[in-house]
């Protein structure tokens, strides 16, 4: 080889060595680094750290109940109630079918995820109904999660730590603030956010396996790569974008990997082909399909315009980032209308988009020059996408807990663009870096330690809910049921009263939200009846029983009551009301069965009134019945 051939040929390897030396990630020579031994007592004291944190922050939640949807998965579910005899039937059901007693698709594409559900049935074997065990296990579980992501990171980003400077890692700091974020809360808090850590929790370790059998070669850590991945999705849909997340993150930060990237997509995506399959085989559906809901509850985008759609979405999405950075304001509700409709004019819309669109354009821009930003933007990109309602409807606007995995590559985005800001600073970084730091941390940890005492009970959840989804039907109804529900276990007379004048004014916003709603409507029956047990005013009540009537005549609750009433109260008065309720109906010519409902519930009281009579003989008729109208002629 020439001299000039040499030169040249040295160059190029240069350039290759700069074109993979990812200098914003800090490495030192493996001399230099934590090996061995020290390495394992090294994770093991990270380990244990972080499980402590995660008790000091949430272990006020430990004492808590079962609340929100605990009870679908845990205490009304049969399936988990039969222990270890209910864990088939959970494998092989739609994951509300325990609770509802059959498969009822309320949501686009069904649920299954048992994973979390077979966990909960486990522990009712061995404990019964125990939430403290459950909220202990949920800790420890999140107390494992950031530790995953900091061992994931560090061999993501090939991190060669001196013993002096772990804590100060990206990996370290990143996970840290994982930990501590706010933003958490829902997931841990709630028993049923389960689901939700066992995800992050399979998805890292699918990732961490991955990168073992990149860098090794050792073909033991396919099947445990495999095997996490399988059981993430068994956890929640959600992993199914680490399909896309790892492949992506060993190609930005491994030499020549596109190949085996590709290898190991192919490996991943035959492990998604038969969990679709069998999910398919269980509930009939893949990841979307089944009945569209007419139900605004379930189906939150209900008579939206496409456009509106969207523009309510890409607003969401910027609440999203909002929330991870600055994480003031959490609620569990963001049902209709917390969260209200928009239109592409708005300006958080539109900067929303432009936002997004450069965060993806960003992710190409840095993918040889910054390759942990293009890695944390791309990651979190992908997370979100599938919670987002851009690809399948989930059921609601939003959820803090549907952002729990993607929060990861905000937090590495967060430490990373602080670690850049300290190399600035004309100051030693062991002191500036961790000063940078406390600014997330303290603040964080103090907003993720006031947070945890809302999941006490319904009452109190629901009471931190309404301060701030003040428009969402669902907060107001459920406030004014939590209130209803301590009415209903008061003995002072003054007491019960004042709770009953304090749910009233939170349904009547519930049914001015969403006038057709079944739990707000049913909620004012409720009220009213017990408002009537108080005062004994039989015309309020009525009053009152007519308004849901002419919203939701089909309220089962309307029905027991009234027959209780039938035989009570005074049958001209209750004549007069079943006339009116019956001829409303057939003047609103729809509903019309209900009309002829309302006629026979008068019927049986008064069989001889001519008036009720003509109405049946209407009411049967206009639905086609003329045999039964023929009765009352």
């Amino acid at each position: 080889m020439t001299r000039k051939k040499s030169k040249k040929y040295g160059k190029k390897k240069a350039a290759e060595k700069s074109s993979n030396d990812h200098s914003d990630v800090k490495k030192l020579a493996p001399s230099q680094s934590i090996e061995g031994k020290s390495l394992l007592i090294w994770r093991t004291l990270i380990l244990m750290g972080f499980i402590a944190l995660a008790f000091i922050l949430y272990g006020k939640g430990l004492q808590f109940g079962y609340v929100l949807d605990d009870k679908i998965v845990i205490t009304d579910n049969s399936y988990t109630k039969k222990g270890f005899d209910g864990v088939w039937d959970l494998l092989t059901t739609e994951s509300f079918e325990g609770y509802f007693g059959e498969q009822k698709n309320l949501l686009e594409g069904g649920r299954y995820r048992p994973l979390s559900l077979v966990t909960f049935a486990i522990e009712h074997e061995f404990f019964g109904l125990n939430s403290t065990v459950s909220h202990v296990i949920n800790v420890l579980l999140y107390g494992l999660c950031a530790f995953l992501a900091f061992i994931t990171l560090q061999r993501l980003l090939q991190e060669k730590t001196k013993r002096s400077k772990i804590l100060l890692s990206l990996s370290f700091l990143t996970a840290l603030v994982f930990l501590v974020h706010p933003l958490h809360t829902e997931a841990v808090a709630n028993i049923k956010g389960r689901d939700e850590i066992l995800a992050f929790l399979f998805s890292i370790s699918t990732l961490l396996f991955g990168l073992k059998y990149y860098d090794t070669k050792k073909l033991a850590y396919i099947p445990a790569m495999l095997i996490c991945y399988f059981l993430g999705l068994l956890a929640k849909e959600n992993t199914i974008t680490f399909l896309a997340i790892i492949p992506f993150g060993i190609v930005l930060f491994r030499k020549k990997a596109i190949r085996n990237a590709i290898r190991i997509a192919l490996y991943l995506l035959g492990i998604t082909f038969i969990y679709l399959v069998i999910r398919y085989q269980v509930i009939g559906f893949l990841l979307n399909g089944g009945n569209t809901s007419t139900d605004l509850m379930n189906n939150p985008f209900l008579g939206m315009r496409s456009i509106e759609r969207f523009s309510t979405v890409m607003y969401t999405l910027i609440i999203y980032l909002k929330l991870h950075v600055v994480p003031n304001q959490l609620t569990h509700d963001y049902y209709p209308y917390h969260i209200p409709i928009m239109q592409l004019q708005n300006i958080w819309v539109i900067l929303s988009i432009l936002i997004h669109l450069a965060m993806a354009g960003l992710v190409f821009y840095f993918w040889k020059k910054k390759p942990v930003i293009a890695f944390a933007l791309g990651f979190y990109l992908a997370a979100m996408s599938i919670v987002s309602n851009l690809i399948v409807d989930v059921g609601t606007f939003m959820n803090e807990r549907f952002a729990f995995t993607a929060s990861l590559g905000i937090c590495l985005l967060m430490v990373y663009l602080l670690q850049k800001v300290a190399d600035k600073l004309p100051f030693r970084q062991h002191l500036v870096l961790p000063s940078l730091i406390a600014i997330l941390v303290i603040p964080y940890s103090l907003k993720t330690f006031d947070r945890v005492p809302a999941w006490e009970s319904a009452l109190t959840l629901n009471t931190a809910a309404i301060k701030v989804s003040k428009n969402s039907a669902r907060a107001n109804s459920f406030m004014a049921t939590a209130l209803f529900e301590e009415y209903k276990i008061t003995t002072d007379r003054a007491t019960k009263q004042a709770l009953l004048d304090k749910a009233q004014p939170y349904m009547l916003k519930a049914v001015e939200i969403h006038p057709n709603y079944y739990n707000g409507n049913l909620m004012r029956a409720g009220i009213a009846a017990e408002q009537y047990k108080m005062n004994g005013d039989l015309d309020a009540l009525l009053s009152e029983f007519m308004q849901v009537i002419a919203i939701r005549p089909d309220i089962g609750y309307l029905t027991e009551y009234l027959k209780y009433l039938n035989d009570r109260a005074d049958i001209n008065t209750m004549t007069q009301f079943y006339i009116n309720a019956s001829r409303m109906i057939l003047n609103q010519n729809k509903n019309l069965s209900w009309s002829v409902h309302y006629a026979l519930l008068g019927n049986q009281i008064n069989p001889q009134n001519q008036e009720l009579r003509n109405l049946l003989v209407q009411g049967y008729t206009r639905i086609g019945r003329p045999q039964d109208a023929a009765k009352f002629q």
